[in-house]
């Protein structure tokens, strides 16, 4: 298996994910690594590839011309909007890939409308020991919804900050609430530029790194990620993980067909071109969700807070039952068996 990204990265980190799992599944696997510096210690000792096997290679199609493999070749791949950036289909055909595997039936039915190669789907998992269950803190300090900003707007944090200002006034209201928005330092220019400029002390914009996804969860009561499209979506499920109450988009990844049973679930929005015209990664249509809906769920929330935390508890549960990482394992070693 060939690992593109670092591991700050969700490439990086689904495919690290997807080795281990494999490994504990009694697979050997060998991953070959784009970039060393950040990669963890226990990756760093398996370099040692044979390109005469199969190569199951986790990156966005443009990444292949750099490779020249030898043996047969998978691609482990996704995208985040409704179409195929152009030049995609040709990368995959041109290195001679015999499958696609991708995260969702979404992203199944994009790629396949322009490759004339198998698309298989095995979703990605999630990680019990690395997101363990946190207890609701209830505490009376202001009710916390968590937001992320990386990548633009494509997290939709700005429909969350737009529904935080419709549903719980201007500044100087009395409703104990708080809102993060979370970047990296590298993730969000216009948020990096709002920080200094922002004076309402409900509003809190964390642009720091973090060691661990995990420590952005425990500042939170309830996270909320309206994405306006994602390959599968790992953050949001990581938060549900650790019992918090997710507030999501029912589209792209996101729309897995259990959406309910991990997430409250928004499916009021509204389609628009995706304008990000120096993404290579990116293309078609997404969707912005309403925000009067998005402000009723963050209201129902804050106004529930222990039905609300229940939910989360309830969500943290089934994901342990059926979307981990093991499971994804089984279901490669299944597609490798079938098909390798």
């Amino acid at each position: 298996m060939s690992n593109s990204y670092p591991q700050s990265e969700g490439y990086g980190r689904y495919s690290a994910a997807m080795i281990l799992a494999l490994e504990r599944q009694g697979m050997e696997a060998m991953p070959v690594l784009r970039d060393h510096l950040t990669m963890p210690e226990w990756m760093l000792g398996k370099t040692i590839a044979r390109w005469d096997r199969l190569t199951v290679a986790c990156m966005p199609p443009y990444y292949l011309p750099d490779y020249d493999f030898p043996g047969r070749l998978w691609l482990l791949t996704m995208t985040e909007g409704g179409a195929l950036p152009e030049g995609w289909a040709d990368f995959i055909h041109n290195a001679g890939t015999e499958r696609v595997i991708v995260p969702c039936e979404h992203n199944r039915r994009v790629f396949q409308k322009e490759l004339e190669i198998p698309v298989h789907v095995i979703p990605g998992g999630t990680s019990p020991d690395e997101y363990p269950v946190i207890p609701a803190s209830l505490n009376g300090h202001p009710y916390t919804f968590v937001a992320l900003g990386d990548r633009g707007n494509r997290k939709g944090w700005t429909e969350v900050w737009q529904a935080f200002y419709e549903t719980f006034g201007p500044m100087g209201s009395d409703e104990p609430v708080r809102l993060i928005v979370k970047s990296r330092p590298d993730g969000n220019r216009v948020l990096k530029r709002m920080r200094p400029a922002t004076i309402d002390p409900r509003i809190e914009i964390w642009i720091e790194d973090v060691k661990h996804p995990s420590e952005i969860w425990k500042r939170a009561d309830c996270v909320v990620i309206p994405s306006r499209s994602e390959g599968w979506g790992m953050p949001h499920r990581e938060a549900a993980m650790m019992g918090l109450p997710v507030i999501t988009t029912k589209y792209s990844g996101l729309d897995d067909g259990y959406t309910e049973k991990w997430s409250l679930p928004i499916a009021e929005y509204e389609p628009e071109p995706i304008d990000l015209p120096n993404d290579p990664a990116i293309n078609g249509d997404w969707v912005r969700v309403d925000t009067e809906m998005l402000g009723e769920k963050m209201r129902w929330c804050y106004e529930h807070p222990e039905e609300a935390a229940q939910y989360g508890q309830n969500a943290a549960r089934w994901l342990r039952a059926n979307q981990t990482w093991d499971q994804a394992g089984e279901a490669m070693v299944t597609l490798l068996e079938e098909y390798a």
